[in-house]
């Protein structure tokens, strides 16, 4: 309850009054009994004032890419007969990716005096740098006298979560391979003629505004349309390379971000063009052939926990090699020592089945991420 100063004070009044009792001297004496009585004081006016309270807590949006603004807003009310104090609000965050667990710095704001029965709104911005999950909570509310001898926290709230998205940056989806084209009548993603209603996807340019799903767009803080036709069944695969052994350098965390992005880049156009989109690791991970934006979220929530890992290229490329229906492998690996071997490698694997298959070596070293858009990749013809 007493803070440094109040004990300082405390015991500095004690040892006066103490001195002043056995010295005689009535003004030593005096002054260690105010001072006693100031830290006594100090410590009924932060039981007497009551905190505010929490009415409400909410982070928006509750999913964002990295680098986007995520705004936590707090509303508190005075419940008391009193007006409130000063009060000092600190919000506990702790953040978390696949490998690693931290404490983010709290912000700490002075919450105004709020009159009886009155609310007062705060928010602050979510600091969005890295992917990786954002746990924030609870809530410390700290009452303190107005010479900062005492101070009584208060917790409030529970906890919520922000989850942080890869990077994206603009890029044109994978080109097709030979033969892969969409029925130009029932299966295109882009048509607007049907009548049974499929889903939800991304907007794009030229389409009409009034498909536009307004409540998903506000949920999601991007414009959705609604889809009345089947998407085209052209499927593309990405492969990202999570392998540890291969980021061992001195820029491999650097280079492994760039990966995590470039997948995440490379899976969003393909979904916008309405592929089937599917992504998988060399850890192991597989998200399946889908479509639809809802699938296109899943994905991003992998890639946002994902960290490097044990795993083999080989036994990922194998069961990619079995699949049946064609379509597009877009490899993002880690191999900057010897791309042409890892190139080799993955054009023989997806041979090996005799699926009409290409892979791709994407270089994602070269590619940075902070606002250049990432080179669309082209099919390399399987030997």
């Amino acid at each position: 309850m007493l803070t440094l100063q109040g004990w300082l004070l405390l015991i500095g009044s004690a040892l006066l009054a103490t001195a002043g009792r056995l010295l005689g001297v009535d003004d030593l004496l005096a002054v260690g009994i105010a001072g006693a009585a100031v830290a006594a004081g100090s410590v009924v006016y932060v039981r007497v004032r009551p905190p505010l309270r929490l009415t409400d807590r909410s982070l928006h949006p509750q999913r964002v890419h990295a680098g986007g603004q995520c705004r936590v807003q707090l509303r508190m009310s005075n419940t008391g007969r009193l007006r409130s104090p000063v009060l000092r609000l600190t919000d506990q965050a702790r953040f978390s990716t696949g490998d690693s667990d931290s404490f983010i710095p709290s912000p700490d704001l002075l919450v105004p005096p709020v009159g009886p029965g009155r609310e007062q709104a705060v928010s602050y911005r979510l600091p969005t740098h890295d992917r990786g999950r954002v746990v924030v909570g609870p809530l410390i509310l700290t009452v303190a006298d107005p010479l900062g001898m005492s101070a009584r926290r208060f917790q409030l709230g529970g906890h919520q979560e922000v989850l942080i998205y890869p990077q994206v940056v603009d890029t044109e989806p994978p080109a097709r391979l030979l033969g892969e084209t969409p029925d130009a009548a029932r299966h295109s993603p882009m048509a607007r003629s049907g009548e049974e209603f499929y889903g939800l996807r991304p907007f794009q340019t030229g389409d009409d505004p009034r498909r536009i799903h307004w409540r998903s767009s506000a949920r999601r803080d991007e414009l959705v349309v609604r889809q009345f036709e089947e998407p085209s069944g052209i499927q593309t695969t990405v492969l990202l390379d999570t392998r540890r052994s291969q980021l061992q350098d001195r820029n491999g965390r650097q280079r492994f971000e760039a990966m995590v992005s470039t997948a995440a880049s490379i899976c969003r156009a393909a979904c916008r063009r309405g592929d089937g989109v599917r992504l998988a690791t060399t850890a192991g991970y597989d998200s399946g052939h889908r479509s639809g934006l809802a699938h296109l979220h899943e994905i991003y929530g992998h890639l946002a926990l994902v960290s490097p890992s044990d795993g083999s290229l080989a036994a990922a490329v194998e069961p990619l090699s079995r699949q049946h229906g064609g379509g597009l492998v877009v490899a993002v690996v880690a191999d900057p020592a010897n791309p042409g071997a890892t190139e080799s490698t993955l054009l023989a694997l997806l041979g090996a089945g005799g699926s009409p298959k290409a892979a791709v070596l994407f270089a994602p070293a070269e590619h940075a991420l902070h606002g250049a858009p990432a080179q669309a990749p082209t099919p390399v013809p399987r030997r």
